[in-house]
């Protein structure tokens, strides 16, 4: 009998990015820049500081980094993401942009949930907090960019911790 590699559940495509509105696509893409590092995660606070000046833009990268360092230390599991410009998004991907549109609506019970699929509960309702405070910043970047959708490949995605 042959093994065969099954992929972690938060890996397991859910959707695809074109069917996102602007701040779930955009919360999934600067999670996989800031999960890549190098240029993407450079570009990424490029972003922050254009549409936010400088100052400003530094604050609200921090909370994203502080948001992201906390899902990976207090995670229930490995995070899981796709590639950069892979055309579909997982479940693990799926919750933390919920978690960010749920918490910019104030919609805190929710937020909540989608958190606790993510991460322990102490640090879920951490998380919501800076959540509150990033999903207006994510969207007000999302209307800054160009609408045509990532470059996607034909290739099958990469599954990443």
């Amino acid at each position: 009998m042959s093994q065969h590699f099954v992929p972690s559940r938060g890996a397991a495509p859910v959707g695809q990015m074109q069917e996102l509105p602007p701040v779930e696509r955009i919360a999934i893409l600067f999670l996989r820049a800031w999960c890549d590092g190098g240029t993407e995660k450079t570009q990424m606070i490029a972003d922050f500081r254009r549409v936010l000046g400088p100052e400003e833009g530094d604050l609200r990268y921090e909370d994203f980094n502080t948001l992201l360092r906390m899902m990976l230390r207090c995670g229930r599991c490995p995070l899981m993401r796709h590639g950069l410009t892979c055309r579909c998004f997982g479940g693990h991907e799926s919750a933390f942009a919920q978690m960010i549109t749920a918490a910019a609506t104030q919609d805190r019970d929710d937020a909540l949930l989608f958190a606790t699929t993510l991460m322990s509960g102490g640090a879920a309702w951490h998380a919501v907090q800076l959540a509150s405070n990033l999903g207006p910043v994510l969207l007000q970047i999302a209307r800054t960019m160009p609408t045509d959708k990532p470059d996607t490949t034909t290739q099958p995605p990469r599954h990443l911790h």
